[in-house]
């Protein structure tokens, strides 16, 4: 996922997303575990996009507190 969708994403959908994405991770971490993950790459993009996702919320968390103590 690109990082200009992210941001473009509610902030609730951004969370069920990344729930989404931390299911998505489990299930890849097992697959590869047991040596049934084909494509390795899809284990790196979950991580990446989680990590998109958690910086985005972040950034959003930080500007609503900015804001309020003005």
């Amino acid at each position: 996922m690109k990082f200009y969708q992210i941001k473009d994403m509610t902030t609730e959908d951004l969370k069920n997303n990344l729930k989404d994405s931390y299911v998505a991770l489990e299930n890849y971490r097992f697959q590869h575990a047991s040596g049934q993950l084909e494509n390795y790459k899809s284990l790196l993009n979950t991580k990446r996009d989680i990590a998109k996702i958690l910086t985005v919320l972040k950034q959003r968390e930080l500007a609503e507190t900015k804001n309020l103590k003005k």
